[in-house]
């Protein structure tokens, strides 16, 4: 009935779950130039919309809180040295078991050693001007701690690697189950058979965590990969490499860390004669305006059916939607909290993606 009568709003609905554009997509390897007309290098249109039934689907993932899946970059690695110390980091130091793009299972510190020389010679061998760039970049999959069990999520990830990676970039992948959140490592040599280079920017991420989600998916898991907004999150997650830079003000001798730089905007804001809204505040508003329009027509188109599950999900729906954080910047939310006479007290930051995995250790330079 649902894919007949078309119940659900598709056109809004795929606007407010638009992923990031512009910038790489990385596919099985190939880099495609993704536009704002919709095409891909060499003319080739972009992946049909969702059917009804997909819609509903997604909908319900998103509106019941399916745990979203984080793919983080978390290094980049220069040259041998730099290569095989990253490897004994993922493969705890002889302690776990490494997968190559081969297949080959490796637990020989010698043989990981072996391979960051190969990949090395590869980048070496191909560049051609002798820039300083790196030999491999390593990324981190995960769930939410206690979602996944870590076999299902390891399997995941060997498929998620395949798709994207395989018979181009070669990749080493491990599975690290000795904290509280279970997570797999995977160091991806930047360098292609096809002389491409992995670099990903913003539009892969998101491509990453929706083939990621979907291999989780096809293994029993609920899970979602969802762009921030179409949550109803408008302040940016402040980022881990964010949590150590400090912001530079207009006074000599003075530095102000992130946070103290948005209490000092805020209150600005909140004692300025006139209210100076920059535009991306008002751009939030507007974006979360409609994002918030397109789920309110979806739960009416719902509950008009009169049919008990559609009714459900429309007050699901509705219960999200009244769960969703206030559209407002970090900035004007302490500003509304001096304003109000409260003490604006920064909130407390986390990485992103939470508490997620532990960190590697500190870099040593790039050594070749």
């Amino acid at each position: 009935m649902l894919e007949e009568e078309g119940i659900l709003p598709l056109p809004s609905l795929m606007e407010a779950w638009r992923p990031p554009t512009g910038g790489k997509r990385t596919l099985r390897g190939a880099y495609v130039r993704v536009g704002r007309g919709g095409l891909s290098r060499g003319g080739q249109a972009r992946a049909a919309p969702l059917s009804q039934a997909e819609a509903r689907a997604k909908l319900e993932r998103i509106v019941r809180k399916a745990p979203e899946v984080m793919v983080k970059v978390s290094g980049k690695q220069y040259g041998a040295h730099h290569l095989s110390e990253h490897f004994g980091y993922v493969a705890r130091h002889g302690k776990l078991a490494v997968r190559s793009s081969e297949g080959e299972i490796i637990d020989d510190p010698k043989r990981l050693k072996e391979i960051a020389q190969d990949w090395t010679m590869l980048d070496e061998a191909m560049n051609e001007h002798g820039r300083d760039r790196p030999t491999s970049l390593s990324l981190v999959l995960s769930m939410p701690g206690g979602s996944t069990d870590p076999e299902t999520l390891q399997d995941a990830a060997q498929a998620f690697a395949r798709i994207l990676f395989e018979d181009n970039h070669a990749y080493m992948l491990a599975l690290h189950t000795d904290t509280d959140h279970p997570h797999v490592h995977l160091t991806v040599a930047t360098e292609g058979a096809d002389g491409t280079r992995f670099n990903p920017r913003k539009a892969d991420l998101h491509h990453m965590r929706e083939t990621f989600a979907h291999e989780l998916r096809a293994r029993g898991i609920a899970a979602e990969a969802t762009p921030r907004r179409a949550r109803g999150h408008v302040q940016k997650r402040v980022r881990s490499a964010a949590l150590h830079l400090d912001a530079r003000i207009g006074q000599v001798g003075r530095r102000l860390n992130m946070d103290e730089l948005n209490v000092l905007r805020a209150r600005a804001f909140a004692h300025a004669r006139e209210e100076e809204r920059r535009p991306q505040d008002v751009m939030a508003l507007v974006r979360q305006k409609q994002i918030r329009g397109a789920y309110a027509e979806a739960a009416a188109a719902l509950a008009r059916t009169g049919e008990a599950d559609d009714q459900a999900l429309s007050d699901e729906i509705a219960g999200f939607l009244a769960a969703m954080p206030p559209a407002v910047s970090r900035r004007l939310a302490l500003a509304r909290e001096i304003m109000q006479g409260r003490q604006a007290t920064p909130p407390a930051r986390e990485p992103e993606g939470g508490a997620g995995p532990e960190r590697p250790p500190p870099e040593r330079g790039r050594q070749r």
